[in-house]
């Protein structure tokens, strides 16, 4: 199956991707509205995963526009966001489903099989029903207690930024950065980037942790 992943976050959506692959789908990653319109017609992908949020506008925007060229690939929403009013917004613009990224990724991937095998996705499987939003408040006061230079270095690290990168953009060493680093961490109780990433990304946190 020819699976298009649309999502900016990298650190997400490429393991993702690795995954899809290593159970025998065909994938393509694009981190734009643009793209993912452009991928339509060269890549004529079987199944669509987007985001609600990009760089160039709403996932919303990107499901009916793909829905409109494309009515015979399914396209699914997943999202940080477990709110039910997304959910009915992403399927009144045409989405065969809302799944999230806080569910286990064997829930997702199950999810998208279905998909891609012309299942279609009953509510009961949705995201916000397994949600844990005491879990989303738990990482938000986390993040809430880090100091300003940390939640700059977590934005960072969520727009897939290596160390280099941080430090330029902060203006310091990249000694400094890796302290920066350490601590942001050390705060959300993580051992690596991916893990923080994947902390915020799921508490529906996103480009603005």
């Amino acid at each position: 199956m020819r699976v298009l992943l649309c999502d900016d976050h990298r650190l997400f959506v490429e393991p993702l991707s690795a995954v899809l692959v290593a159970r025998g789908h065909e994938t393509r990653v694009v981190t734009t509205l643009a793209g993912a319109v452009r991928a339509l017609d060269d890549f004529e992908p079987e199944l669509c995963v987007m985001d609600l949020r990009l760089p160039d506008g709403s996932g919303l925007d990107g499901v009916a526009a793909l829905h409109r060229r494309r009515p015979a690939c399914p396209v699914v929403v997943l999202s940080g966001s477990v709110d039910r009013r997304d959910a009915a917004a992403a399927v009144t613009a045409g989405a065969a489903g809302f799944l999230s990224k806080a569910q286990p990724m064997s829930a997702v991937l199950d999810a998208l099989d279905r998909l891609g095998a012309g299942e279609q996705l009953a509510p009961a499987s949705w995201a916000f029903q397994d949600a844990e939003p005491d879990e989303h408040r738990r990482v938000r006061e986390l993040v809430a207690g880090l100091t300003g230079r940390e939640r700059e270095v977590l934005h960072r690290l969520v727009e897939a930024a290596d160390t280099l990168e941080i430090a330029r953009a902060l203006g310091v060493a990249p000694s400094t950065a890796r302290t920066h680093l350490q601590n942001v961490l050390l705060k959300l109780g993580v051992h690596s980037r991916l893990q923080a990433v994947s902390l915020v990304v799921q508490a529906g946190m996103g480009r603005e942790p």
